[in-house]
């Protein structure tokens, strides 16, 4: 008889990419797939490609990991509603679509649970459950109409993470103002906000923001969030951070929690060939940061990219300092954009699932 632990469904680094003239390709890496070279501009075929999904070019910030599937929230315009990818049963499914559609702001999607967020503003939608195949249809919920909307625009979000009571996101805002109706929407106010996905409600709490830069991910084991730097004019760019969790049910706080600065450094933002990086959580304290660099030979309007992958654990040293434990494993792979519509984006998309 099998054990839980070997029962456990196989994980892998799904990437997703804007190699395909019709919409985008999905590759899938294994742990197999990473190894001790760290020379990662090579091209090799460090992942298999699993699917392709139509989908709008250029919009590669609208694809989201929910449960076990990926949802192209902003398909072709002949859709009739969301992509879904299920990468359990590698079987393909269609999701009504939320009334934002593509509204021309940068969205926020997290998925908290069984239940999924969408705020496009003005738009604030929750994906609930999915029912079973035979009953009923999945359907997004809207706010209550006297609910009042939040007073930022959501291409002004620069990090959010999800509690650990499974309910609650805490979401940070740079430079916004209080009508985010008026053009532009960016203001002069910085400021964290928290989000209960079962009453809807959102509460101010407080004039900081997180340091972190795009999702940040809650480790059991550090007892923190981790996620990528994300202050200018301060030496840890190319670093990852962890801060200390406060509750969800926290008042006004004045102050940011505790934050600490890994002592790695996992590449170089002011390199003319980075492009964008992202961190993965891959369970317990092992994350992976994914970087699009531009390859050293190509010229005037690349189009070739190359996406280099880091495998890695963290711990507390003896001072108390995050560090990486153990050594890093590595994996790359190299593409070409076969289109005109470059990517609004430039972040690397890639989910552990």
């Amino acid at each position: 008889m099998m054990s839980p632990v070997q029962q456990q469904p196989k994980k892998y680094l799904h990437l997703l990419l804007n190699d395909w003239d019709s919409g985008y390709s999905i590759y899938r890496v294994g742990d197999e797939d990473f190894n001790m070279d760290t020379d990662m501009e090579a091209p090799r075929a460090a992942a298999s490609l699993l699917i392709r999904i139509v989908a709008q070019h250029g919009y590669s910030w609208s694809f989201v990991s929910h449960g076990t599937k990926i949802m192209a929230m902003n398909p072709a315009v002949s859709s009739p509603g969301i992509p879904v990818f299920d990468t359990k049963t590698l079987a393909m499914t269609v999701c009504p679509r939320p009334l934002s559609g593509d509204c021309g702001s940068k969205p926020l999607y997290a998925s908290v649970g069984d239940r999924l967020l969408a705020f496009v503003y003005p738009f604030l939608e929750v994906l609930g459950p999915e029912p079973p195949h035979t009953e009923e249809s999945w359907s997004w919920t809207r706010g209550i109409d006297d609910e009042p909307m939040p007073p930022f625009n959501s291409s002004r979000v620069s990090s959010y993470a999800v509690h650990p009571d499974g309910r609650t996101i805490f979401v940070s805002v740079k430079c916004y103002k209080l009508n985010p109706g008026l053009c532009p929407p960016y203001g002069d106010r910085s400021s964290t906000f928290t989000f209960d996905m079962e009453s809807h409600e959102w509460t101010h709490i407080g004039d900081w923001i997180l340091p972190f830069r795009g999702r940040a991910y809650y480790d059991h084991e550090l007892d923190a969030w981790v996620g990528l730097f994300s202050y200018k004019g301060k030496t840890g760019h190319g670093h990852v951070c962890c801060c200390d969790v406060p509750p969800a049910a926290t008042g006004s706080m004045t102050t940011m929690p505790v934050w600490k600065l890994g002592v790695e450094r996992f590449f170089d933002d002011s390199s003319e060939r980075h492009l964008g990086a992202t961190l993965v959580y891959m369970d317990n304290s092992r994350f992976c940061l994914v970087e699009s660099v531009m390859p050293k030979d190509d010229d005037f309007y690349p189009r070739l990219r190359v996406v280099k992958m880091t495998s890695f654990m963290l711990k507390y040293g003896k001072e108390g300092e995050l560090r990486v434990s153990g050594r890093c494993t590595y994996a790359s792979m190299a593409y070409r954009i076969p289109h005109k519509h470059m990517d609004v984006e430039l972040n690397p998309v890639a989910f552990w699932m």
